[in-house]
């Protein structure tokens, strides 16, 4: 998945989170969960040097807010760190 593919997913879920559509929203959130899962697993060693604390950080807030129900959690960490961690995943890659 491309960077431009992956943002376009990130402000699409934070979009239903914020209009509080919750089944919908979850299951985005599902998916992205997944996916940065698997962009954590995959960071070079450079990037988890640089970056990893956050990327974790980052994880960490959208599954207790996933796991919470947080509509407004979820989709501010979407727009705001999400989004950073998807920027330098892909500069850095």
């Amino acid at each position: 998945m491309s960077e431009n593919e992956l943002q376009e997913k990130i402000s699409e879920a934070a979009l239903v989170l914020y209009q509080n559509k919750e089944r919908e929203a979850m299951q985005q959130v599902k998916e992205l969960l997944l996916i940065f899962q698997s962009m954590i697993q995959n960071q070079t060693k450079e990037q988890m040097e640089t970056g990893g604390n956050f990327a974790l950080l980052m994880q960490r807030e959208l599954l207790e807010n996933y796991k919470s129900l947080d509509m407004i959690g979820m989709a501010d960490c979407l727009m705001e760190k999400a989004t950073l961690f998807t920027q330098f995943y892909f500069q850095n890659k």
